[in-house]
């Protein structure tokens, strides 16, 4: 995401159609630690915060059974090799039934059920 002006496009786009990007709370997490640049991070911040197009889709449960949204994240990391990001980024895009945009195709890819829509951001 650090300078990626494909994000910028995207959002807009999504804002044209009156609709929501949700960002994954652990993806956000894991860009914010991508962040070296204390601007580029203040940036995102700003657009998280100013941007009603944007909505951050927090990692919560309290049951803790195989339905349970951590329990369910942690089982689709299990199919993405570990990857937390991809597990909660593949759980929101099945809950939202949503499309997803990654700069990372690749590795959500093989995760995905074949003839999901993954945009690519590189």
């Amino acid at each position: 995401m650090d300078g990626n002006i494909a994000v910028g496009e995207l959002i807009a786009e999504i804002a044209d159609e009156d609709r929501q990007a949700v960002v994954p709370a652990v993806c956000l997490a894991e860009a914010r630690a991508r962040m070296s640049d204390g601007l580029a991070a203040a940036h995102l911040l700003l657009l998280l915060t100013t941007t009603p197009t944007i909505r951050v889709e927090r990692l919560a449960g309290d049951r803790f059974g195989r339905a349970d949204p951590i329990w369910r994240v942690g089982e689709f990391a299990l199919e993405a090799r570990g990857d937390v990001g991809i597990g909660h980024a593949f759980y929101a895009a099945l809950t939202h039934e949503a499309y997803v945009a990654t700069a990372r195709p690749d590795a959500i890819a093989g995760v995905l059920p074949e003839g999901w829509i993954v945009l690519d951001l590189r």
